[in-house]
C-alpha cells in the first residue's frame, strides 16, 4: 500500500458532465489508491503536484521510534506503539495489516539491541527483560525447526503457519548482542555466570546454547535474511563466523577453554568457505548459492560486511576478510549501487558518485504489501552510506588507502587519474578519495531524509516511481540502521 502524504494540491478546473463525470470519479480514486502506477497516473492527469519536501529525522528520534517497538519500554518524548507486549519483546513494527508485521523476529530483535548495548547510557532493565523472552522463545523453539525458528507471536508462542525455515542467523545475532551486553557489564556478573554462559552443554544457558546450535548447523542450507530462498548465503556465514570469533573469545575468558577450541575452528572453516562467494568473472561478492533468477547483486552483502566485521582489528583487514573496506565488498559496493541507477525512477539515471536509492536487489518484486515490482529500502540505502563511514574510519585509522586492481573502479569514483597502490594520508589521492567517499555517505542519508515522513518517521520502503512512504509502518529495523550508520559516520561502531 501506498502512503501517500498530504501535500497542497493545484488543480485544473474540470465540469462532471454525464459518464465523464464517472470517469473522472474513477480518475480521481485512482489517484489515492494504493497501486503506485495507476496513482501516479491519475495524479498527472488531475494536475497534482508530488513534490518532496525537506525532512528531518534526527538519530535521538530514531532510537526512540525504535524503542517505541519495544514491549513495556518508554522512549524519551513519544509514546510506546506497541501496548500490551510482554516487556522486552522487540516488535518489528507496529502495522498489523497490509502487512502484518507485529511478530518478534529473532533476527531483528537482536539487530535492535545490538544498538541499544552500544549506547553510552546502558538500559540495563530493558536489556534485560529482552534476555527474559529471548529465554522463551529459545525454550519454545524445540520441537520446530530448533533454533532456525525465525519468528514468534507477540505473547512469545511459536508462531505455527508456513514459513521459511530454518533461518539460522537469528542465533548467530543474538549471540554477538547477547556477549556484547556481558562484556559491558563484567564477565563475574552473575546474570552472567547463571543465565548468559555456563560451560556445560546441558545447562541451557542462553549463550553457549546460541553458539553450539552455530557451530554445528551454520554449513546447513537455511533461508536468507529476506526470508524468501533457501540455499548458502553470505549474509547467514558472515554473522556465524562473528559470532563464533566473539564465542571463542568469550568463551576462553569463562574458562571454557575447550568450547573456544572448537567455535575457532569452526570460524576458520567458514571464512574459508565465504572466499566461494566471491564471482571474480563478475568482480562482486554474490549473496547466495544454489538460488536461481538472480545475479547475486544484493544488499545482504553490504548487510553481512557490517555485521560479520570485527571491529577490534580495524587496521588489519586483508583481502581474504570482508569487511567494509577490503577491496571485494567496495568492489561488490559500487555494482550493487549502480545496478539501482536506472533500475528505479526516483533516482533519475544518476551517475556515479552520486548517491542513489537502493533497495535488496534488482530482480525483487515485493512491494511491502504484495508482489508487484520491489522499491528502495530505508535499511539498504542506509547500509549503502554505513559501509562507506566505515570504510573512511578504517582508512583513517590506518594512516593510508591501498588501491588494487578489484577495487580501482570503486576508487575512481572519487579521483581521476587513480591507479593501484598505496597513497598515505595527506596526499592529494588520500584526501580526494575521503572527500568523495564522505559526500556520497552523506547523499545517502539525504535521501532517507527526503523520502521520510514529514515528521521523520520511515516504513520499510518508499515508492520507486513517487518516493512516498511504502510497506510497513515505524520499521523497528529502519530506525536502527539510522542510528547504526550515524555511529559509523562518526567512527563509533556497535559493541563487540
Amino acid at each position: 500500500m501506498v502512503a501517500i502524504v498530504s501535500k497542497r494540491r493545484a488543480s485544473k478546473p474540470f465540469v462532471l458532465l454525464g459518464s465523464a463525470g464517472l470517469a473522472l470519479i474513477l480518475v480521481v480514486l485512482c489517484a489515492f489508491s494504493g497501486n503506485a502506477e495507476a496513482a501516479s497516473i491519475s495524479r498527472s492527469l488531475l494536475g497534482l503536484k508530488q513534490e518532496l519536501s525537506k525532512r528531518t529525522t534526527t538519530v535521538s528520534y530514531a532510537y526512540n521510534r525504535m524503542i517505541a517497538n519495544i514491549g513495556g519500554a518508554s522512549p524519551s518524548g513519544s509514546s510506546n506503539q506497541v501496548p500490551g507486549v510482554p516487556a522486552g519483546t522487540v516488535i518489528a513494527a507496529p502495522s498489523t495489516a497490509n502487512p502484518n508485521y507485529f511478530y518478534a523476529w529473532i533476527r531483528d530483535a537482536a539487530l535492535t539491541m545490538k544498538v541499544v548495548v552500544s549506547q553510552g547510557t546502558l538500559d540495563r532493565t530493558l536489556i534485560e527483560n529482552y534476555i527474559k523472552v529471548e529465554k522463551i522463545h529459545q525454550q519454545n523453539s524445540d520441537g520446530s525447526a530448533s533454533l532456525g525458528e525465525p519468528k514468534f507471536n507477540p505473547d512469545g508462542s511459536r508462531f505455527t503457519g508456513p514459513w521459511g525455515r530454518p533461518q539460522n542467523d537469528g542465533p548467530a545475532l543474538r549471540a554477538s548482542t547477547l556477549i556484547a551486553y556481558a562484556k559491558r557489564i563484567g564477565l563475574s556478573d552473575p546474570l552472567v555466570t547463571n543465565t548468559l554462559y555456563t560451560p556445560s552443554l546441558t545447562g541451557g544457558s542462553l549463550i553457549k546454547t546460541d553458539l553450539e546450535y552455530v557451530s554445528h548447523h551454520w554449513q546447513d542450507s537455511s533461508f536468507d535474511l529476506w526470508e524468501e530462498v533457501n540455499g548458502q548465503h553470505f549474509f547467514n556465514q558472515a554473522v556465524s563466523r562473528r559470532a563464533l570469533l566473539d564465542g571463542a573469545k568469550f568463551a576462553t575468558s569463562l574458562n571454557d577453554p575447550g568450547a573456544a577450541s572448537w567455535y575457532n575452528q569452526q570460524a576458520a572453516s567458514i571464512k574459508t568457505s565465504m572466499q566461494s562467494f566471491w564471482n571474480s568473472g563478475s568482480g562482486y561478492v554474490t549473496a547466495y548459492q544454489g538460488v536461481g533468477g538472480r545475479s547475486g547483486l544484493d544488499c545482504a552483502v553490504m548487510l553481512g560486511a557490517l555485521r560479520g566485521w570485527d571491529t577490534t582489528t580495524a587496521t588489519a583487514v586483508d583481502t581474504t576478510e570482508f569487511g567494509p573496506a577490503s577491496d571485494k565488498i567496495l568492489a561488490t559496493h559500487k555494482k550493487y549501487v549502480d545496478s539501482f541507477r536506472s533500475l528505479y525512477g526516483i533516482n533519475k539515471g544518476a551517475a556515479a558518485p552520486a548517491a542513489v536509492a537502493t533497495g535488496r536487489y534488482q530482480e525483487d518484486v515485493y512491494d511491502g504489501v504484495g508482489t508487484s515490482r520491489g522499491n528502495p529500502w530505508y535499511i539498504c540505502t542506509l547500509s549503502s552510506a554505513e559501509i562507506i563511514n566505515t570504510a573512511v574510519s578504517v582508512f583513517n585509522s590506518r594512516g593510508s588507502i591501498t588501491i588494487t586492481s578489484i577495487s580501482l573502479p570503486f576508487f575512481q569514483q572519487f579521483a581521476s587519474g587513480l591507479s593501484t597502490g598505496t597513497f598515505a594520508a595527506g596526499s592529494s589521492q588520500f584526501n580526494n578519495i575521503i572527500t568523495g567517499m564522505k559526500t556520497m555517505s552523506k547523499g545517502f542519508v539525504d535521501i532517507v531524509q527526503s523520502h521520510s515522513w514529514t515528521n521523520g518517521s520511515l516504513n520499510e520502503e518508499f515508492n520507486r516511481d513517487t518516493g512516498f512512504n511504502q510497506g510497513a509502518r515505524d520499521l523497528t529495523w529502519s530506525y536502527a540502521a539510522f542510528v547504526s550508520n550515524d555511529g559509523a559516520a562518526n567512527g563509533q561502531f556497535l559493541k563487540v
